[in-house]
Protein backbone atom coordinates (compact mmCIF):
# COMPACT_ATOMS: atom_id res chain seq x y z
CA UNK A 1 0.00 0.00 0.00
CA UNK A 2 1.55 3.31 -1.13
CA UNK A 3 1.81 5.91 1.39
CA UNK A 4 1.69 9.50 1.05
CA UNK A 5 1.17 12.78 2.90
CA UNK A 6 -2.76 14.26 2.29
CA UNK A 7 -3.87 17.90 2.77
CA UNK A 8 -7.16 18.01 3.34
CA UNK A 9 -8.85 21.31 2.59
CA UNK A 10 -12.21 21.62 4.02
CA UNK A 11 -14.37 23.96 4.28
CA UNK A 12 -15.96 24.52 7.98
CA UNK A 13 -17.89 27.74 9.53
CA UNK A 14 -17.20 29.77 6.11
CA UNK A 15 -13.61 29.39 6.80
CA UNK A 16 -10.75 26.91 4.89
CA UNK A 17 -9.24 23.98 7.50
CA UNK A 18 -5.86 22.39 6.23
CA UNK A 19 -5.06 19.27 7.63
CA UNK A 20 -1.78 17.69 6.75
CA UNK A 21 -2.28 13.33 7.57
CA UNK A 22 -0.55 10.68 6.16
CA UNK A 23 -3.45 8.44 4.16
CA UNK A 24 -2.77 5.47 2.15
CA UNK A 25 -3.32 5.75 -1.65
CA UNK A 26 -3.24 9.84 -1.61
CA UNK A 27 -1.02 12.54 -2.83
CA UNK A 28 -0.01 15.26 -1.59
CA UNK A 29 -2.68 17.81 -3.65
CA UNK A 30 -5.13 19.35 -1.25
CA UNK A 31 -8.10 16.90 -1.22
CA UNK A 32 -11.41 16.98 0.24
CA UNK A 33 -13.20 14.44 2.31
CA UNK A 34 -15.55 13.50 -0.55
CA UNK A 35 -12.83 13.24 -2.52
CA UNK A 36 -10.70 11.07 -0.04
CA UNK A 37 -13.88 8.83 0.51
CA UNK A 38 -14.21 8.38 -3.46
CA UNK A 39 -10.36 7.31 -3.77
CA UNK A 40 -10.83 4.81 -0.66
CA UNK A 41 -14.46 3.32 -2.49
CA UNK A 42 -12.74 3.39 -5.62
CA UNK A 43 -9.49 0.99 -4.17
CA UNK A 44 -11.86 -1.40 -2.53
CA UNK A 45 -14.60 -1.74 -4.84
CA UNK A 46 -12.84 -4.31 -7.11
CA UNK A 47 -11.48 -6.44 -4.35
CA UNK A 48 -13.22 -9.12 -2.70
CA UNK A 49 -12.78 -12.00 -0.14
CA UNK A 50 -9.12 -11.50 1.77
CA UNK A 51 -7.53 -8.86 -0.58
CA UNK A 52 -10.64 -6.63 0.21
CA UNK A 53 -10.28 -7.80 4.07
CA UNK A 54 -6.42 -6.37 4.38
CA UNK A 55 -6.99 -3.44 1.92
CA UNK A 56 -10.19 -2.16 3.81
CA UNK A 57 -8.49 -2.65 7.13
CA UNK A 58 -5.61 -0.94 6.13
CA UNK A 59 -7.64 1.89 4.67
CA UNK A 60 -10.12 2.25 7.64
CA UNK A 61 -6.79 2.20 10.07
CA UNK A 62 -5.57 5.57 8.40
CA UNK A 63 -9.52 7.17 8.34
CA UNK A 64 -9.71 6.05 11.78
CA UNK A 65 -6.13 7.81 12.73
CA UNK A 66 -7.70 10.99 11.25
CA UNK A 67 -10.83 10.85 13.32
CA UNK A 68 -9.05 10.48 16.34
CA UNK A 69 -6.63 13.57 15.09
CA UNK A 70 -9.73 15.52 14.95
CA UNK A 71 -11.18 13.86 18.36
CA UNK A 72 -7.92 15.17 19.92
CA UNK A 73 -8.03 18.66 18.75
CA UNK A 74 -11.92 19.30 19.52
CA UNK A 75 -10.79 17.60 23.15
CA UNK A 76 -8.06 20.61 23.45
CA UNK A 77 -10.25 23.16 22.05
CA UNK A 78 -14.01 22.67 22.11
CA UNK A 79 -15.78 24.26 24.52
CA UNK A 80 -19.17 22.52 24.63
CA UNK A 81 -19.35 19.60 27.03
CA UNK A 82 -21.61 17.35 24.83
CA UNK A 83 -18.64 18.33 22.29
CA UNK A 84 -15.29 17.26 24.60
CA UNK A 85 -17.56 14.26 25.72
CA UNK A 86 -18.40 12.92 22.15
CA UNK A 87 -14.39 13.72 20.80
CA UNK A 88 -13.18 11.49 24.01
CA UNK A 89 -15.68 8.93 23.09
CA UNK A 90 -14.65 8.69 18.99
CA UNK A 91 -10.68 8.84 20.90
CA UNK A 92 -11.23 5.47 22.54
CA UNK A 93 -13.50 3.65 20.22
CA UNK A 94 -11.64 4.58 16.96
CA UNK A 95 -8.38 4.08 18.88
CA UNK A 96 -9.85 0.77 19.99
CA UNK A 97 -10.66 -0.43 15.96
CA UNK A 98 -7.51 0.36 15.00
CA UNK A 99 -5.78 -1.77 17.48
CA UNK A 100 -8.05 -4.67 16.24
CA UNK A 101 -7.45 -4.12 12.84
CA UNK A 102 -3.90 -3.69 13.01
CA UNK A 103 -4.31 -7.55 14.86
CA UNK A 104 -5.80 -8.24 11.66
CA UNK A 105 -3.32 -7.63 9.58
CA UNK A 106 -0.52 -8.93 11.51
CA UNK A 107 -2.14 -11.74 11.80
CA UNK A 108 -2.58 -12.10 8.19
CA UNK A 109 1.10 -11.01 7.77
CA UNK A 110 0.07 -7.94 6.12
CA UNK A 111 1.39 -3.98 6.77
CA UNK A 112 0.38 -2.38 9.25
CA UNK A 113 0.10 1.43 8.24
CA UNK A 114 1.23 4.46 10.22
CA UNK A 115 -0.48 7.68 10.08
CA UNK A 116 1.65 10.51 10.80
CA UNK A 117 -0.25 13.23 13.49
CA UNK A 118 -2.37 15.30 11.51
CA UNK A 119 -2.48 18.95 12.17
CA UNK A 120 -4.85 21.54 11.97
CA UNK A 121 -4.22 25.30 10.60
CA UNK A 122 -6.77 27.98 9.65
CA UNK A 123 -9.44 27.00 11.57
CA UNK A 124 -11.99 29.65 11.80
CA UNK A 125 -15.15 29.93 14.11
CA UNK A 126 -16.02 27.76 16.76
CA UNK A 127 -13.36 24.50 17.50
CA UNK A 128 -17.13 23.24 18.77
CA UNK A 129 -18.72 23.90 14.86
CA UNK A 130 -15.22 22.80 12.99
CA UNK A 131 -15.75 19.13 14.99
CA UNK A 132 -19.07 18.49 14.16
CA UNK A 133 -19.02 20.12 10.95
CA UNK A 134 -16.12 18.00 9.72
CA UNK A 135 -17.00 14.60 11.45
CA UNK A 136 -20.33 14.46 9.46
CA UNK A 137 -18.50 13.67 6.35
CA UNK A 138 -15.52 12.05 7.65
CA UNK A 139 -18.22 9.77 9.41
CA UNK A 140 -20.03 9.10 5.79
CA UNK A 141 -16.50 7.61 4.33
CA UNK A 142 -16.45 5.14 7.06
CA UNK A 143 -20.00 4.29 6.46
CA UNK A 144 -19.62 4.10 2.62
CA UNK A 145 -15.84 2.02 3.17
CA UNK A 146 -18.50 -0.35 6.03
CA UNK A 147 -21.42 -0.82 3.65
CA UNK A 148 -18.67 -1.83 0.78
CA UNK A 149 -17.80 -4.19 3.14
CA UNK A 150 -21.36 -6.05 3.63
CA UNK A 151 -20.83 -7.24 0.09
CA UNK A 152 -16.93 -7.55 -0.23
CA UNK A 153 -15.97 -9.59 2.91
CA UNK A 154 -16.88 -12.86 4.08
CA UNK A 155 -15.00 -12.73 7.28
CA UNK A 156 -17.14 -12.42 10.18
CA UNK A 157 -15.06 -9.73 12.64
CA UNK A 158 -14.68 -7.54 9.33
CA UNK A 159 -18.45 -7.79 8.94
CA UNK A 160 -19.05 -6.96 12.76
CA UNK A 161 -16.79 -4.45 12.51
CA UNK A 162 -18.44 -2.91 9.30
CA UNK A 163 -22.06 -3.22 11.24
CA UNK A 164 -20.64 -1.91 14.15
CA UNK A 165 -19.55 1.25 12.40
CA UNK A 166 -22.43 1.62 10.27
CA UNK A 167 -24.89 1.67 13.59
CA UNK A 168 -22.46 4.41 15.41
CA UNK A 169 -21.24 6.50 12.95
CA UNK A 170 -24.74 6.99 11.75
CA UNK A 171 -26.19 7.43 15.01
CA UNK A 172 -23.53 10.33 15.96
CA UNK A 173 -24.12 11.85 12.36
CA UNK A 174 -27.32 12.24 13.64
CA UNK A 175 -26.36 13.62 16.91
CA UNK A 176 -24.12 15.97 15.93
CA UNK A 177 -26.71 17.43 13.17
CA UNK A 178 -28.84 17.83 15.87
CA UNK A 179 -26.27 19.55 18.34
CA UNK A 180 -25.10 22.08 14.98
CA UNK A 181 -28.84 23.14 15.12
CA UNK A 182 -28.07 24.35 18.97
CA UNK A 183 -24.53 25.94 18.70
CA UNK A 184 -24.21 29.48 19.06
Amino acid sequence: MRRGLLALAALSGGGMVTAQHSHAGHGSMPMSMQTMTAADLKALRPLKGQAFDVAFAQRMILHHSMAVDMAQYALKNARDARVRKNAQEVIEVQTREIGQMAAWLRKWKASVPKAAPATFTNIQGSPDRWFLTEMIPHHQGAIDMAKLAQTHSTNKSVLNLAATILKTQQAEINQYRAWLRGLK
